[in-house]
């Protein structure tokens, strides 16, 4: 089951991504919809998560961290609800479109290229999702039926997190990225480099500090329905290394470097009033 609900995922956000960025303006519509659906679906899962009384009555905290997790999977929520109804009055507004457009596999000078596209929004979708799932997995108490099923999702997503970076990385290697657009000041190029170098940073570092968290611990983590090796003997002093970096200090880190970039995506959008920076990487 774990298996099929992590594959679920995955097809979802290829279907997303692939229909985000479709030739016609319909398809690009529908995909708009069904990206705002799956925001919403986040929200009633967190509902759902409600009833269970674990966010009333979690594990036994074992990080200074932990008190705040209620408060992340509130706060993913509120992410959720409002980038559902955004995304629902985008579809609205693309509803009067009727441009087609036409893109190629590698980059231009200009935007984005389909594969780019294809690899960025795939990534972002999955990497966003394994942050609630690993929040929960960590308050479900010991010796719950379904808590290794979250774990095993939350392991595999992350796995196939860590294989599309090193992909994209290797793409961009082959088919350049687009210069940042000349509109933006040179502070604020600086600062979206920042970003985005340290989101590629995170998105590698993370799932290694996780994998060598929980082979640490002996535990054996899932790709879908395989079991990969664990490399080495299990070490209590080295899980507290590893688990400080995966649960406290690279999280936290995406959480502001991820505020700042979309504080930045909103802005250019919507108060600079530079809408070519966001077709820059979605149609």
């Amino acid at each position: 089951m774990d298996s099929l609900i992590a594959l679920m995922l995955t097809i979802a956000a290829v279907v997303i991504t692939v229909m985000l960025n479709g030739s016609s303006s319909r398809l690009r519509t529908a995909g708009t919809v069904l990206a705002s659906i799956a925001c919403l679906v986040c929200v009633l899962w967190f509902f759902l998560v409600m009833q269970t009384g674990i966010l009333g009555s979690p594990r036994e905290p074992t990080l200074p961290t932990d008190e705040l997790k209620p408060a992340l999977l509130w706060i993913f929520t509120v992410i959720s609800l409002i980038g559902g109804l955004f995304l629902l009055w985008a579809a609205l507004e693309q509803r009067t479109r009727t441009n087609l457009v036409q893109l190629s596999n590698d980059n231009s000078a200009g935007q984005y290229g389909r594969v780019s596209r294809y690899l960025h929004w795939i990534t972002a979708i999955l990497f966003l999702s394994l942050f609630p799932i690993g929040i929960f997995a960590t308050m479900i108490p010991e010796g719950t039926e379904w808590r290794p099923s979250y774990y095993a999702v939350h392991k595999t997503i992350g796995i196939l997190v860590f294989i599309l970076v090193f992909i994209r990385v290797m793409w961009h290697v082959k088919s350049t990225r687009p210069a940042l657009d000349p509109s933006l000041k040179s502070w604020e190029k600086n600062l979206a480099r920042i970003a985005h170098y340290g989101l590629y940073f995170l998105m590698i570092t993370l799932p290694i500090t996780g994998f060598a968290m929980s082979t640490y611990a002996g535990n054996v983590s899932k790709f879908f329905t395989w079991e990969l090796p664990l490399l080495w003997a299990a070490d209590d002093e080295a899980i507290k290394l590893w688990g400080l970096l995966h649960k406290i200090v690279l999280p936290y880190l995406f959480y502001g470097l991820f505020t700042a970039h979309l504080v930045g995506a909103v802005k250019h959008h919507f108060i600079d009033k530079h809408p070519k920076n966001i077709r820059r990487i979605l149609s």
